[in-house]
């Protein structure tokens, strides 16, 4: 039979009035502090309640319930409970002094940010509707308890406009020692990866550098976008530094100067030197002054390189490449040379996906059909404005620029003809042809290839291979953080300082997923990261306030498939530990 845990009533004082409360008590920094607390009533009404439910009658029977409430607990709790396990809040209040006395809360700036990272990562809401939407309704409000006048968004920033770019950079750098103690960091293989996130910022707002005109990975070109470099742990997939720099710069030179913050800011602090490092990245941050910079830094790397730096090695035959199969994934095939390019030795692999051919076959079909049907109508509308001679008609060089645009990607222009019929800088005519036999030279000279580059000669082509498909890890977290809503984004901030701190919760929730996931993975549980947060979210605390003055907090009920997960991270243990009875299952 499971009997209720009694607990400490206590009476405050307000206005003259004696208020009766619920407390529980428990050493916090080895100091007697109150941990929660429930509103019982006025002093008066509590002691009549307790008094009928105890003179009513002799007979047996459950005592009546006052009160019962739940609260979000499986994905919070356990967020919550790294972010502690890691210092984040200690870290964070360590750097960033508090605001000024008026303003002060019982929070500190520290809790202000981890509440930020803890709300992006489990259910993104803005600041304003943070209190009602998120906290209230989530075990963080009785971990640490706050009124609904300290998490507004005024409150919030007050705290958080205390924190500079100097303060972030010391707090990655004791987040990142913190984790070199924590995980067992491989320490010699870096992935970095970049990305930008567009903004809803005013075109002619000044107060932001950050927020500039760029091509936008989303393709929202008629915004401004700020951009995010992001440096990863290649053995436990945990983001180590994060970056925000100008939506304008282009990735090749913003590469560099992160990749320079990184060196000296961090590596230090793992106890590894740059000789030791294989930095890996994508061809989208690749330049040959780039890996010259990486030469002279003697950082080892294993980076992507667009196939038109290259081209002859695209005219090598498939039946000269050799067959890699790789764990996880189908057959591919590789073509490997060493060669003296860009001032120094490099050994370059062709990688050849028949997956990515059948993909990006389809692309091109499909692009073609598109273009194919803008022609057509197009051509139309020139032949309906010849019988007619309304209007102005098409000029020759609007006609080619709008046939340049359509035909930019997927190599179309290389196997497409086009005739045009001009009288007086007006089209009269448009046709074209689509070579077919033109169409599959392009195909088997460029579909499902990929080319790597690497000074790690000794390195066999299976291990290039499956070091540089780790990226994808990386790209996954973008992918999370560019849902709608998603960690990063919508950002509803138009200030540098502003997009600079929302970067380091950003951070932080990034950091707690990606803690979240590889512990999923180590228990052999395969499932993707936004569908765990979603199935945890569901795994509810029950408060139960008895009339007599008792309190229960019980588990709600799981399914298959949480109580799968709340074994695999020891969910039942972290409850007991934050005073919530877990009950058996069945």
């Amino acid at each position: 039979m499971y009997y209720p845990i009694m607990a400490t009533i206590i009476y405050k004082k307000k206005k003259g009035r004696e208020y009766a409360y619920w407390v529980r008590s428990a050493r916090v920094n080895g100091k007697p502090r109150i941990v929660e607390q429930v509103y019982l009533g006025p002093r008066d009404r509590y002691l009549e309640e307790v008094k009928a439910a105890y003179t009513r009658d002799r007979s047996p029977g459950p005592t009546p319930l006052k009160r019962v409430a739940t609260k979000e607990f499986g994905a919070t709790a356990y967020l919550w409970h790294w972010a502690e396990e890691l210092g984040l809040r200690e870290i964070v209040d360590r750097h960033v002094p508090a605001p000024e006395a008026r303003r002060r809360t019982q929070l500190s700036v520290g809790q202000y940010l981890v509440i930020a990272a803890l709300n992006r990562a489990v259910d993104p809401t803005s600041k304003r509707a943070l209190y009602d939407d998120w906290y209230k309704d989530s075990v963080v409000s009785r971990l640490w308890k706050a009124k609904e006048t300290e998490l507004s968004s005024q409150r919030f920033w007050d705290h958080l406009d205390q924190v500079e770019p100097e303060h972030i950079e010391r707090i990655q750098k004791d987040v990142l020692a913190r984790l070199a103690e924590r995980f067992p960091l491989g320490g010699e293989t870096i992935l970095y990866d970049s990305t930008n996130f567009f903004t809803f910022i005013d075109t002619f707002n000044e107060r932001t550098e950050l927020a500039q005109r760029g091509n936008n990975k989303q393709k929202r070109m008629d915004l401004r976008q700020l951009s995010l470099a992001l440096f990863e742990d290649r053995e436990t997939s945990l983001p180590l530094y994060h970056r925000c720099y100008a939506g304008n710069q282009h990735d090749t030179r913003a590469f560099p100067v992160a990749w320079e913050a990184f060196m000296t800011q961090w590596l230090g602090t793992v106890g590894r030197a740059g000789e030791q490092l294989t930095l890996v990245f994508d061809g989208g941050n690749t330049s040959k002054a780039n890996l010259q910079h990486l030469d002279r830094e003697t950082v080892h790397y294993v980076g992507g390189v667009p196939t038109s730096w290259l081209p002859d090695l695209l005219e090598v035959e498939l039946s000269e490449y050799r067959k890699l199969e790789i764990a996880g994934t189908k057959f591919i095939k590789v073509h490997r040379v060493k060669r003296e390019l860009w001032g120094g030795e490099r050994t370059v692999l062709v990688v050849f996906s028949p997956t990515l051919y059948r993909t990006q076959r389809k692309t091109m079909n499909r692009q073609q059909a598109k273009a194919d049907g803008r022609l057509r109508d197009l051509a139309a509308r020139i032949d309906a404005w010849r019988q007619s001679r309304r209007g102005k008609g098409h000029s020759e060089r609007s006609v080619r620029g709008k046939i340049r645009r359509w035909t930019a990607r997927e190599h179309l222009r290389d196997y497409l003809d086009v005739q045009i019929e001009v009288e007086e800088d007006r089209v009269l005519r448009l046709s074209w042809v689509w070579h077919l036999e033109r169409k599959r030279t392009v195909q088997r000279r460029h579909l499902g290839k990929k080319m790597i580059v690497t000074d790690r000669h000794d390195w066999d082509d299976a291990t290039i291979v499956h070091t540089y498909q780790r990226l994808t890890r990386t790209e996954s977290l973008f992918k999370i953080s560019k849902s709608d809503p998603g960690i990063w984004w919508p950002m509803f901030h138009w200030t540098d300082s502003k997009i600079r701190v929302h970067g380091l919760y950003c951070f932080f929730a990034l950091l707690l997923l990606a803690i979240l996931r590889l512990e999923l993975r180590e228990a052999g549980i395969t499932m993707r990261l936004g569908r765990a947060v979603a199935r945890l979210s569901k795994i509810q605390e029950s408060v139960v306030v008895y009339t007599n003055g008792a309190v229960d907090r019980v588990l709600t009920d799981m399914d298959d498939t949480q109580r799968e997960l709340a074994r695999a991270l020891a969910l039942d243990d972290l409850a007991e530990e934050l005073g919530t009875t877990v009950l058996p299952a069945g």
